[in-house]
């Protein structure tokens, strides 16, 4: 079991239900969802130097439940269920530092 999050570049505030047609697309992976954003590469380089992608090397001891996803439009996380308490929070701070959305899909929030 994972926690997932999704972070991505909006110009405009978005409410819950538009972040979660918007993250519904990207898990489909549709491409076109949101526009490119290179604050979205700089994020993505930023989360995977705190915290290093899931490779064999590293399974025991990877936050991630799978791979991190990113496609230049959105990153994507699926966090160990058992290590979501200690990497949500500085992730989602993480992300407002980068001026990005995070739509949290277990609680259908958008943090900004």
């Amino acid at each position: 079991m994972s926690y997932d999050l999704a972070f991505w570049y909006e110009e405009e505030e978005i409410d819950a239900e538009v972040a979660y047609q918007k993250y519904d697309a990207m898990t489909d992976g549709e491409s076109g969802v949101v526009a490119e954003n290179p604050r979205v590469s700089d994020f993505r380089r930023d989360v995977l130097r705190a915290y290093p992608d899931l490779s064999e090397q590293n399974a025991e001891h990877s936050p991630w439940s799978s791979p991190v996803y990113s496609n230049g439009e959105c990153v994507l996380v699926a966090i160990a269920w058992s290590r979501k308490d200690e990497i949500a929070a500085p992730l989602v701070s993480l992300a407002q530092d980068h001026g990005l959305v995070t739509y949290d899909p277990q609680k259908q929030k958008v943090y900004r």
